[in-house]
């Protein structure tokens, strides 16, 4: 029973430092990541592990300790390098030379020939390339712990200590733990190599997903002005056209340009925020304008609007941000009565706050989606982009405010603004 609780003493101490390179140097984000290079890592943790299976065997004969020492030699020449190992393979040396002084010389012999073999096997065997890369780690390690295992019974036969039957049942059992250690150590490292090479292919595909998806939304957003601006252009190219057309034409489609000018603000804006010029602004006074910009579209949808202001809500905001804010909101509230129905626009000024609240009677929304307003590309739209919320979201949280979300499928939704009261 000693055995056993020896042996999964040592198994723990070799898989502790794999699960340790993979917490601190592999799967941590690169401002968090131990900087330290990775075979130095493995020299290090497989340093420790050596010594700590030399200093718990599992197996004890007489003259002879059997330990898995030399399982963390080949970890650190199959995945640190050849400079891993030989620190190893020297601290090992010296640490035997500190235990016990008297087979120092036979520990330096078995050494000696040993990693060589492991060198020479390792090279001509491009083994990285192979299919089943636990095989061959696990074969190495049974042919170099069968080899010390022969080393030894051929120098009890020097020393004239006897080979009996337990001996040779003990190095039998010895080459099978230490392969099927290997076996397991070596299919832990390879799946957890694999899992960050994936994660990391997956980032890359979702980065390389958003950014397709940004060029499409901003390609889709600018497409509309710049038609018009054309459309404009081919009139004013046609001679009957009058000088007072031109004029009117010339100013429309300069006011077209400008308008894809402030979308493509917009989009560099989340890649580079640049502080607002803030003024105080009443808000109250905006619901003029607002009514005059979205009742049109309204009308055309069979939504009436109807706003309760009170008087002097005034704000630090951009006049012009908070009410392409608001006309956003407004315009969601009203492509979600696609029968028409009731968009109630109020504000009014509580606890040093001052409250906006656009309250429809709609579809209404899951809290899952509710959740997930404000993100890039996410839209309840089928032609949506959602980048009109998440401008919305920016812009209130410019002001050092915030918007809340209240809402239930087939009741309708209510978007609250507060903002710090001037």
């Amino acid at each position: 029973m000693n055995v056993i609780d020896d042996l999964l003493l040592n198994i723990l101490a070799l898989t502790l430092p794999i699960l340790l390179r993979h917490i601190l140097v592999l799967d941590r984000p690169g401002p968090f990541r131990f900087n330290v290079s990775n075979r130095a890592f493995i020299g290090l943790i497989c340093s420790l592990a050596a010594i700590f299976s030399m200093s718990h065997p599992f197996f004890t004969t007489t003259g002879n300790n059997f330990d898995l020492r030399t399982i963390p030699v080949l970890i650190a020449f199959l995945y640190g390098g050849i400079r891993s190992g030989l620190v190893v393979s020297a601290i090992i040396l010296a640490y035997s030379y500190y235990v016990d002084g008297s087979d120092f010389l036979w520990i330096v012999t078995l050494s000696a020939l040993l990693v060589p073999f492991i060198l020479a096997f390792i090279a001509l065997s491009n083994w990285k390339h192979l299919t089943p890369k636990v095989m061959f780690p696990s074969l190495l390690a049974f042919i170099s712990a069968l080899a010390t295992f022969c080393m030894t019974m051929l120098y009890r036969i020097v020393s004239n200590v006897p080979v009996d039957k337990s001996f040779l049942l003990y190095g039998l059992m010895f080459c099978m733990v230490q392969m099927l250690t290997m076996w397991m150590l070596t299919y832990l490292i390879v799946r957890i190599s694999e899992n960050v090479a994936m994660r990391q292919e997956v980032q890359r595909s979702e980065k390389l997903n958003v950014l397709s998806e940004l060029a499409a939304s901003v390609a889709h957003e600018i497409r509309n002005p710049m038609t018009v601006a054309r459309g404009f252009m081919q009139i004013l190219s046609q001679s009957e056209v009058t000088e007072e057309k031109k004029r009117i034409y010339t100013t429309m489609v300069i006011e077209e340009i400008d308008r894809a000018q402030s979308i493509i603000t917009d989009y560099l804006s989340f890649a580079k925020p640049q502080a607002e010029k803030l003024e105080k602004v009443d808000v109250s006074t905006l619901s003029l304008k607002l009514s005059n910009l979205i009742n049109p579209y309204a009308s055309m949808r069979g939504v009436e609007i109807l706003i309760d202001m009170e008087s002097s809500l005034m704000v630090n905001a951009n006049s012009e941000k908070m009410i392409q804010c608001l006309v956003n909101l407004t315009k969601n509230g009203i492509e979600a009565m696609p029968s028409g129905g009731t968009l109630q626009i109020t504000g009014f000024k509580k606890n040093a706050k001052v409250i906006l609240q656009i309250k429809d009677n709609g579809v209404g929304m899951t809290p899952e989606q509710v959740n997930r307003l404000g993100t890039p590309f996410y839209s309840t739209k089928n032609k949506g982009t959602g980048l009109g919320m998440m401008v919305s979201y920016r812009i209130i949280k410019t002001f050092g405010g915030l918007i809340e979300v209240t809402s239930q499928p087939d009741q309708g939704t209510c978007f609250t603004i507060s903002l710090p009261a001037v």
